[in-house]
């Protein structure tokens, strides 16, 4: 079995990689940067093997993808489309993390040309989306009706103000400054990033925490796959992207004064991008200082209201979990890791085969992949509370 990890020399590919290699007999690391490929396949070892490419170069990706049995695309969001149409030509199953809302809504018009291709591909499939959508699939199957899905994703919170990135910077530059899409009485409407702030609470240790909106993909999805169970509300929160909040607040402010903007500025007759400007500066700032990864625990909880025997009824399910043991990894990182590694197994031996462009809530079997990520230390909890007259 050969599986391709788009994006493989970074962090996240780096724990797909970790997480492949335990029973795949080839696990190609492509990435731009051969380098950074090299070192990820080294420190992993067993099939791992490191590529160069360039995902924008169709002759480039076309050369990684052949003789793959699946594809992980975890490369930046802004490439999805180019490699979903590199892996539609080379008949190879595809999934990736995330298209931050409108780039997952672009890559979902390709259903009909990967249909008729016979080719499957599965959009959003990490920890948020991915673990989410997942849970939201189970708990509306146990209803007859659904009024709401509101998605909380908690982590152990840094507590110093290092602005060293906890995933990629441009998504989080993106999420920061982009408005949040929510779907309310029916329709998607746009409200201001970071807004809404709500304290929900998490399992010990993360506990009590504030979140807020955020722009995010599993909006984009759900309200069109719980369509028919008249689905009136979807949202996504999160807390402060692994930042601290005084962290997160310095970045906002920056946000807030235009540098995360990727439009070009005349600057006494040169013409700069602000947020190619604030990448620089970010860079010459201290990358080392994380939280430990003993303290990283990680929950994803999809709280769904609606009706199950003609009654009303409010499901919760959390998946929670922590570091793991012997990678050295956090709960946070392993929980956008491991679901497209389970998943990407199942596209490649063919045990799941639906051709066409899926979200996670409407192929992947919600028990055996709980059951896997199980395996990786995460417990899944279903909480169910009947909701009374005036709630």
């Amino acid at each position: 079995m050969r599986i391709v990890v788009l994006g493989g020399g970074g962090t996240i590919g780096r724990v797909i990689a970790l997480d492949l290699v335990q029973d795949v007999e080839e696990v190609i690391l492509a990435d731009l940067d051969p380098g950074r490929a090299a070192a990820v396949a080294e420190q992993v070892g067993g099939g791992a093997r490191a590529v160069q490419v360039d995902v924008t170069d169709p002759g480039s990706l076309a050369g990684v993808l052949q003789g793959a049995q699946a594809c992980i695309n975890s490369a930046n969001y802004y490439f999805n489309l180019q490699v979903m149409r590199g892996c539609l030509q080379a008949g190879v199953p595809y999934l990736d993390l995330g298209g931050l809302f409108h780039v997952t809504r672009e890559q979902l018009e390709l259903h009909d040309a990967f249909r008729q291709g016979g080719v499957t591909a599965v959009l959003g499939l990490g920890s948020c989306p991915g673990v989410a959508n997942v849970q939201t699939g189970w708990l509306a199957g146990m209803l007859e009706r659904v009024d709401s899905v509101r998605i909380y994703n908690g982590s152990s919170q840094d507590e110093s103000e290092s602005l060293a990135a906890p995933y990629a910077i441009q998504t989080i530059l993106d999420e920061i400054s982009k408005p949040a899409m929510v779907f309310r009485e029916g329709e998607f409407i746009e409200r201001p990033p970071l807004g809404e702030e709500e304290y929900f609470l998490f399992p010990d240790p993360i506990g009590w925490a504030k979140t807020h909106l955020s722009l995010h993909s599993e909006v984009a999805t759900i309200p069109l796959s719980l369509r028919e169970k008249g689905i009136r509300e979807c949202f996504f929160k999160i807390t402060f992207f692994g930042y601290s909040e005084p962290a997160l607040r310095k970045l906002q402010f920056l946000a807030e004064l235009g540098l995360a903007s990727t439009e070009p500025l005349d600057v006494g007759g040169v013409s700069v991008r602000p947020r190619d400007l604030l990448l620089e500066l970010l860079k010459r700032l201290p990358q080392a200082k994380e939280k430990p990864v003993s303290k990283g625990y990680k929950d994803v909880a999809t709280v769904v209201r609606g009706q199950a025997e003609g009654r009303p009824v409010t499901l919760r399910a959390d998946t929670f979990g922590g570091p793991h043991p012997t990678w050295g990894v956090s709960g946070g990182k392993l929980l956008v890791a491991a679901p497209p590694a389970i998943v990407a197994r199942w596209l490649a031996r063919r045990e799941l085969d639906r051709p066409g462009v899926w979200a996670p809530e409407q192929v992947v079997e919600p028990e055996p992949f709980f059951q896997a990520l199980a395996k990786r230390g995460f417990r899944t909890d279903l909480t169910r509370r009947e909701v009374r007259a005036g709630e």
